[in-house]
């Protein structure tokens, strides 16, 4: 990626014009104080939230934005409006102010299309470089949050057993009754009453839950059975009156 330097000497002659994006009027304050009077910035505007920003954009005339990560989401969502509107020229910086954010929230900046990641725990002299390669190609991140990036590892992800994610087309609806019964605390013999049916029934149906789930035992399905999606995380289990709650292990 070329360097700051590099493009201040290529910018030399351009005059940028940037509304600063921040929700906290300090934070405003605070920005166009470091960036007001720099050679070859035009402070056009502040504003605080993602509407204003994103109708500045559809009004033209602005050639950079500098979004504070207070914003959150809202910075994802402005460059989907410079995007579909058709205003590639507008360039998109994020300034982080505050808390640095996650290496998830960055890889995700960047992955939307910002123009420039900047940093003011860094020297403020990296603001203008900044601002200005927005209006080149390649963008510009902070030297010290694009490290964070690349020494990045994602966690391994933990796949299911085969036998789990198949566990919707595996288990049958008559199936289904009971585990959610057993989700509930009722004995074989309870469940037997409510569904009418005999207790050797449901003594099959609760085996086939074991089987098919791989389960130990009825807390250990029931537990798989949340994991998997067989059972709602809002199982209303043991709040009806005199029913005895089965503890899942955690």
């Amino acid at each position: 990626m070329p360097t700051s330097r590099m493009f201040a000497e290529q910018l030399e002659t351009k005059r940028v014009s940037v509304l600063i994006v921040a929700p906290n009027q300090l934070v405003r304050a605070g920005v166009r104080t470091l960036v007001d009077g720099q050679l070859q910035i035009e402070i056009a505007g502040a504003v605080a939230g993602y509407a204003e920003a994103a109708a500045a954009i559809r009004r033209g005339g602005i050639e950079v934005l500098l979004v504070d990560t207070g914003l959150g989401r809202g910075i994802v969502d402005l460059v989907r409006v410079r995007d579909s509107t058709g205003s590639q020229s507008v360039s998109v910086v994020v300034l982080v102010t505050g808390d640095v954010p996650t290496v998830t929230e960055l890889r995700e900046y960047v992955a939307a299309g910002v123009d420039g990641i900047v940093s003011t725990a860094e020297d403020i002299a990296a603001i203008l470089p900044a601002i200005r390669t927005g209006q080149a190609p390649g963008g510009w991140i902070s030297p010290t949050l694009g490290a964070e990036i690349l020494r990045y590892e994602p966690p391994a992800l933990t796949e299911e057993p085969p036998v789990l994610r198949a566990a919707h087309e595996l288990v049958t609806p008559s199936e289904h009754e009971v585990l959610r019964l057993v989700a509930d605390g009722h004995t074989d013999r309870e469940i037997a009453s409510r569904l009418h049916r005999s207790e050797r029934v449901v003594k099959f149906h609760v085996s086939n839950l074991l089987a098919k789930l791989q389960a130990r035992n009825r807390a250990h399905v029931v537990k798989l059975a949340l994991r998997t999606g067989l059972l709602p995380a809002a199982c209303p289990c043991g709040q009806a009156k005199g029913v005895r709650t089965t503890r899942v292990a955690r």
